[in-house]
């Protein structure tokens, strides 16, 4: 009986120490990637790939984003872009040229088999 509780302890730590490595190279905060699987166009990708938002943040008459880092508010300035909008998932961006609207979620969703 003894023999039994004590294999079925090592098996559990073994199992337990598994687990702990397994779950120390998986970050559940990590976006989801697209892959190939996008439909914008490749001069769009390149503008939205070196904006990225990070994190939306509301507060008390105070909406916030996360992008590249850098906390920012409605009507302040990243690069070239004008923060204009503050939504629950995604922030609208403007420049003289043209309007960007990043997310926080990718648009493609990719699912396991």
């Amino acid at each position: 009986m003894f023999k039994n509780i004590t294999l079925n302890s090592l098996y559990f730590i073994i199992m337990l120490m598994t687990f702990s490595v397994s779950a120390q190279n998986n970050d559940p905060t990590k976006p989801l990637s697209a892959g190939g699987f996008s439909s914008i166009s490749k001069a769009e990708a390149s503008t939205k790939a070196e904006l990225v938002l990070e994190s939306i943040i509301h507060g008390f008459e105070v909406h916030t984003a996360v992008i590249n880092g850098q906390v920012l508010k409605v009507g302040d300035f990243i690069r070239q872009y004008e923060l204009v909008a503050v939504n629950n998932t995604s922030v609208v961006l403007r420049s003289a040229e043209k309007r960007l609207k990043l997310r926080v979620f990718s648009r493609v969703v990719v699912k396991s088999k």
